[in-house]
């Protein structure tokens, strides 16, 4: 039975995970032009370790910002592209 005390415990659990699940899909999504460091692969088995250091080497070391590549954040074509 869960008491009061165990919430918060669980709540920071769940924070944990969704953030780690987050960097976790944001590294199988990023292009790996983008990546820094190391390769895409070890990057990714980094993250599947689960460990939350993993988590903040990937949002400030693991990738360029879009800057950095010299591409626009978003190509627009066909109709929707501007003159």
């Amino acid at each position: 039975m869960l008491h009061m005390m165990d919430l918060p415990a669980l709540a920071l659990i769940a924070l944990v995970a969704a953030i780690s699940l987050w960097a976790l899909i944001d590294c199988v999504r990023t292009p790996a032009d983008r990546v820094r460091f190391v390769p895409k692969l070890l990057w990714l088995l980094f993250l599947l370790h689960g460990s939350v250091l993993a988590t903040l080497a990937w949002v400030y070391f693991g990738k360029k910002s879009i800057a950095d590549t010299g591409r626009s954040p978003i190509r627009r074509t066909g109709a929707y592209a501007q003159a």
